[in-house]
């Protein structure tokens, strides 16, 4: 039973996001109206910074860089920056001719760098709040899928889809989020403990750079980056089930991370292909999407002329399979149209998180009765 439902894996996530639209989507509402407001409002923050930044250098540009991914990013234009890469020492560079870090993100991240002092540096360590990032829509929508997942599995047990958990009536978004409310100290404290440790790789790169800087110099940068992608990768599968252990049992946060791998443990070649194959459909559903929204906002607002000319047919058509189109404006463009893909970004985001939950709970459901069949 358990293989014939595998086969069909694709059309379950599909049935049950067609059938249960309206539902996921009252889940959601809240939390993507909020999230929508914060990244509109951060990101005229960044713009107001990026301006007072750039007023007495006259090398420096405000602007914005429009991505078929991404949406519109605000940024600091560095006209001379690689011919002055080639004249200044490298530990010149940074404070001559460095864009200043504006990313945004919603829970706090340990950062370590250096303060360049009269040619000293200095280490230090900062929890960041400040910063604005164009994938911190999609983090805070992640509060959602602890919802959706109780949702979900709820709509599984009361269809032919599975037969892990006991009948019981639908729930309704309200409930759900009840539900959720009680879990709440939990969901947020999980949520965190799951950022630091996916980014568990980035931690022991800086600790070999601060105890064995020699090491760090004798190993190549790619390397060094294919390590930590290799780690967070790991550990993203390995915990990839902790929102749904946390909705639907009864276990510390601890016990939540355990859970999760003991679950994945075996599987983690399927759930890797699962994943990717999940993040790539996403990937082409907005790049298409946006790109088709971008190409219509440049007809009537001119200032975004620049990506129609980027976007000729052949380009457009490889965002069907993956491709990705992106340009730099030469000047910021005006309120409405930022807002506007601001917001049509927002929508793409929320349409998509349910997807994740579905899959997430879709497997966990799956793993569960497969260590109680193998009981």
């Amino acid at each position: 039973m358990a293989d014939d439902r595998r086969t069909n894996f694709v059309g379950i996530i599909f049935t049950l996001y067609r059938n249960n639209f309206g539902l996921f989507w009252r889940i959601m509402i809240p939390v993507a109206i909020i999230a929508i407001l914060l990244h509109i409002a951060m990101f005229f923050r960044t713009v107001n910074a990026i301006e007072k930044y750039v007023d007495d250098k006259p090398d420096y540009t405000a602007t914005a860089y429009l991505n078929t991914f991404y949406g519109i990013v605000p940024k600091v234009s560095i006209p001379d920056l690689f011919s002055t890469l080639e004249y200044l020492p490298l530990n010149r560079v940074k404070s001559a001719r460095s864009s200043p870090p504006f990313i945004w993100q919603y829970f706090p991240v340990p950062t370590v760098g250096t303060i360049n002092n009269d040619s000293k540096s200095i280490w230090h360590w900062t929890l960041n709040f400040q910063t604005y990032d164009y994938t911190a829509l999609k983090t805070l929508m992640l509060l959602t899928l602890c919802p959706l997942s109780l949702a979900i599995a709820t709509l599984f047990a009361n269809s032919r889809f599975s037969d892990v958990l006991p009948d019981s009536t639908p729930l309704t978004a309200r409930e759900a989020w009840r539900q959720t409310g009680k879990k709440a100290f939990k969901l947020l404290g999980a949520f965190v403990v799951f950022v630091l440790i996916v980014d568990v790789g980035n931690y022991i790169q800086i600790g070999i750079t601060l105890l064995i800087p020699s090491l760090m110099e004798s190993l190549s940068i790619p390397l060094i980056t294919t390590l930590v992608m290799l780690i967070s990768i790991y550990l993203l599968v390995t915990l990839s089930l902790y929102n749904p252990c946390l909705i639907l049992e009864n276990r510390s946060i601890i016990g939540i991370f355990k859970r999760s791998h003991a679950l994945v443990s075996g599987a983690r070649l399927r759930f890797l292909w699962i994943y990717l194959l999940t993040g790539w459909i996403a990937a082409v559903f907005t790049s298409v999407l946006l790109g088709t929204v971008l190409l219509l906002f440049s007809v009537f607002f001119s200032e975004l002329a620049p990506i129609r000319e980027a976007l000729t047919p052949l380009k457009f058509l490889s965002l069907f399979i993956g491709g990705n189109v992106a340009v730099e404006l030469p000047n910021l463009p005006s309120t409405l149209p930022t807002v506007s893909l601001l917001i049509v970004k927002g929508i793409i985001t929320t349409f998509l998180v349910p997807i994740w939950a579905i899959v997430t709970t879709r497997l966990y459901l799956e793993s569960v009765e497969n260590i109680a069949e193998a009981k």
